[in-house]
């Protein structure tokens, strides 16, 4: 009984030799297994954290819990409301012009490439490569609406993971508390440091990327409405959630509808790269920074490297919790070396 009433001992010993092997390859089996579950609890954590973030600021006014927690639940019910009976009607019915026009676009891109080439020739005919392209779209574009029309499991998922998100939001106490139980004592002021840094770190990023896709896609639906450019809604909103990838997420939210534009006219083309070239300044110049460096605090390289990575092993959901898993790599890193012995003699 008294080696069992050891905490710190039976830790050293499972942790350690053989025991640790076994309890690490049990440990990627399950995870493996678990996959598909642990990434819906991984998104209803960043989802917590975002709702926690809201909820921080009718209480910086004072507000009591239970006020904070109305309030938070008040806007979020809004906004749903907003983006289900208004936004989402219009982006479902503007992707479906997309699938219907896209052999007309596709067409008329080919077409204009053989006519430069033919006016031009340092310009490359390009045609058949846009069919071959045709030809790789076109399927994806007419499994589109089938996609969008059967949500059902999507929108249980979705529901379950709305709910875990609430729980981790209103009552993270008795999680987190459930959770330090597998920690060692000695180990456990330690781990909520972690937690705590990690959680500050993260609300900055949360904060910034949530400024930076209003912005960008409310400038870009905005933008092409101006302009006259076709599906300025569906083209908006693909602009402002393709900024949660950084880098890559601009350009390629910039390039559809360019490419759009241009099967219609090569000034209105020219417009609309000149629209997104401007957004893309003012992201890369004042957003961002305030995201990536004075927030999150992580290099561009270990950004890039998180989404290929989590890209390749996760999909989209990869891609969305590439930043808080870089930034939990980095808040340990940071734990780590501020603890060890060559640190504290600098």
């Amino acid at each position: 009984m008294s080696g069992f009433r050891d905490d710190s001992g039976g830790w050293r010993r499972l942790t350690s030799g053989a025991p640790l092997a076994v309890l690490l390859a049990a440990g990627l089996l399950i995870a493996y297994e678990l996959l598909a579950e642990l990434e819906l609890i991984a998104v209803a954590m960043l989802m917590a954290l975002v709702l926690r973030s809201i909820a921080r600021v009718p209480k910086m006014f004072g507000a009591p819990p239970w006020a904070a927690a109305t309030i938070t639940l008040g806007v979020v019910g809004a906004a749903g409301a907003v983006f289900w009976l208004v936004m989402l009607p219009s982006f479902l019915r503007q992707a479906q012009t997309l699938v219907l026009a896209a052999p007309a676009y596709l067409d008329s891109l080919s077409e204009l490439s053989a006519r430069l080439h033919d006016r031009l020739r340092i310009v490359p005919d390009l045609s058949e490569n846009v069919g071959q392209l045709r030809n790789l779209l076109l399927p994806v574009l007419d499994a589109l609406p089938l996609l969008l029309t059967n949500l059902t499991y999507v929108t249980l998922q979705a529901i379950a993971t709305v709910v875990m998100a609430l729980y981790m939001t209103f009552d993270p106490g008795s999680l987190l508390s459930g959770a330090l139980r597998l920690v060692p004592v000695d180990n456990r002021r330690d781990v909520k440091e972690l937690l705590r840094n990690l959680e500050v770190r993260l609300r900055g990023w949360v904060l910034g990327m949530g400024i930076a896709m209003l912005v960008v896609g409310g400038l870009a639906g905005l933008g092409l409405w101006v302009l006259g450019a076709p599906l300025p809604l569906l083209f908006g909103v693909t602009a402002g959630l393709l900024e949660i990838v950084p880098y890559f997420g601009p350009i390629v939210g910039a390039l559809l509808p360019t490419l759009v534009a241009l099967a219609i006219s090569p000034v209105k083309a020219l417009l609309v790269a000149g629209l997104f070239l401007l957004i893309h300044l003012l992201d890369a110049n004042l957003i961002q920074p305030q995201v990536m460096g004075r927030q999150v605090h992580l290099h561009p390289v270990v950004v890039i490297i998180a989404f290929l990575f989590l890209g390749k092993l996760l999909g989209v959901v990869g891609l969305l919790l590439a930043v808080p898993a870089a930034a939990f790599l980095a808040t340990l890193a940071d734990e780590i070396i501020s603890r060890s012995p060559a640190y504290k003699e600098r």
